[in-house]
């Protein structure tokens, strides 16, 4: 075994959001020559199996890297649970990897809040037949006190998704242990505006050649659909949590099942509409904490119209 001290861990960690991108950059990243991805996208290491114990940890969190080369400059994992995990993620990360530089993809919270919601029924985490007004009645009891898990039908991390949203309540966790030139902020509306520019600012902040991402072809990755056989659907996502190892090292064959799954089972892409009373709604239990986000990162320029 390895000393510790020479162990592969990561210095890059794309910490958040979900529904935001982090899929796509993270596989993006992973094709350029300075940078090895983990074994799986999303390790969960520090929200699901960090212990504390240094020597344990630094051992099992180097599995995830074992396949980089000690030349690879970047080695990067993306969970975006860990932003809406801060309270108790930050520290451990700090803890382990002190040192490394963290990103944060940040997306209108109303947009985002829709997208996770039509994402998690499409994949059979949430009922199909819960409209979304009533998933927001749910979420806001839950997120007030009035009501548990168990008394709403819906697992606590989905009923969670709407305070996660409330982004400053989470990064300043961050803030408070790690330098402000290791955290990078960016936001999923920029890149969907200017995925080139967005990859040469993030290639700037890692420190490595842009370069590699001219004429890059960037396939939105990720993206929510509905199916055609729920029962089918079912089988797929069983199928694709077991090979998440074995098809991340090989994107060219990911996709291309994934391409040939959704000419079998793809009823459409996408979803409709946001209502304008939940996005009046949402509008309202947001915006104190966009002004506040505001004040934290030090900047007016947010791309959001709420």
């Amino acid at each position: 075994m390895k000393a510790i001290s020479s162990i592969n861990l990561a210095n890059f960690i794309i910490a958040g959001t979900e529904k935001a991108g982090t899929t796509s950059i993270f596989t993006y990243l992973s094709t350029h020559p300075s940078v090895c991805g983990s074994a799986v996208k999303e390790t969960d290491f520090f929200r699901n199996l960090y212990t504390g114990d240094p020597k344990k940890d630094t051992t099992n969190y180097a599995s995830y890297f074992e396949r980089c080369s000690p030349e690879i400059p970047i080695l990067m994992e993306a969970s975006p649970g860990y932003l809406g995990s801060g309270a108790e993620v930050a520290a451990r990360i700090h803890a382990l990897v002190p040192e490394t530089k963290l990103l944060f993809i940040l997306r209108n919270p109303i947009d985002r809040i829709y997208s996770s919601f039509n994402f998690h029924v499409g994949k059979l985490n949430l009922d199909p037949d819960l409209s979304f007004e009533e998933y927001i009645d749910k979420c806001i009891a839950y997120d007030s006190g009035q009501e548990t898990p168990a008394e709403l039908s819906i697992k606590e991390w989905y009923l969670k998704i709407i305070s996660f949203g409330r982004y400053v309540d989470y990064l300043k966790y961050y803030y408070q242990l790690f330098p402000e030139n290791q955290i990078k902020i960016m936001f999923f509306e920029d890149m969907t505006q200017d995925i080139d520019g967005f990859m040469r600012e993030l290639c700037q902040f890692l420190e490595i050649s842009p370069d590699y991402f001219n004429g890059y072809d960037f396939r939105r990755i990720n993206v929510t659909y509905e199916s055609k056989l729920k029962w089918l659907h079912k089988i797929a996502v069983y199928f694709n949590a077991k090979s998440e190892r074995f098809l991340r090292q090989r994107p060219e064959l990911k996709q291309f099942i994934v391409s040939l799954y959704k000419k079998i089972n793809q009823a459409r892409e996408g979803y409709n509409e946001i209502s304008d009373e939940s996005r009046d709604r949402l509008k309202q239990y947001y915006l104190p904490s966009i002004v506040a986000l505001q004040t934290l990162i030090r900047t007016k320029n947010i791309p959001w119209n709420i």
